[in-house]
């Protein structure tokens, strides 16, 4: 497997992934081993990981990517990285909003949302697996990973993110054992 960093050794998958086919998947979370270090670059850089309690519902975060803008047919994404301000949810906000568009999705405490009531500013198709970041005491903290969604950019319709609060010391565990 490549990227475009370079030529990954190993991927590790979290223990706790399930595939759902209609549902958004659990613990949808993987890391990615690289022959050589990333570097740094404008759209490489060092994050910072949550301290598993964080306060997010109702923070404005960041969600960006590399997906399509709109969700057509087409199948490629941008080659320009987007960014988009969106607001974190709670689980119960999430799915109220998901009923109003008659949609009955199966979220789990690993998981999170975020979005507008109006839409318009979303992940969207080829975001997956790219950060949802918030300022932390000053410092950008890696809050969320790109999951699922019901379209894109639609009214009542949040981004589903894996929560990386709840993961960060299997990261750190991984980071530092090689497991």
């Amino acid at each position: 497997m490549a990227t475009s960093l370079g030529k990954v050794t190993r991927k590790i998958i979290h223990p706790d992934f399930q595939y759902r086919t209609t549902q958004p998947d659990r613990y949808d979370l993987a890391l990615l081993e690289l022959v050589t270090e990333a570097g740094f670059s404008n759209h490489i850089l060092p994050i910072c990981l949550p301290n598993s309690d964080i306060s997010l519902s109702g923070r404005n975060a960041v969600v960006a990517g590399w997906g399509k803008t709109l969700p057509t047919n087409e199948l490629m994404g941008t080659n320009i990285l987007r960014s988009a301000s969106v607001t974190i949810l709670d689980l119960e906000e999430c799915i109220a909003w998901h009923k109003i568009k008659q949609i009955s999705v199966q979220l789990h405490e690993e998981m999170m949302c975020a979005g507008h009531k109006t839409g318009k500013r979303d992940a969207c198709l080829g975001d997956s697996g790219g950060p949802l970041i918030l300022l932390e005491n000053g410092r950008w903290t890696l809050v969320g990973i790109t999951s699922a969604g019901f379209g894109c950019g639609e009214p009542h319709q949040p981004g589903i993110y894996h929560k990386i609060s709840l993961t960060t010391n299997w990261i750190k565990s991984v980071i530092k054992f090689g497991v």
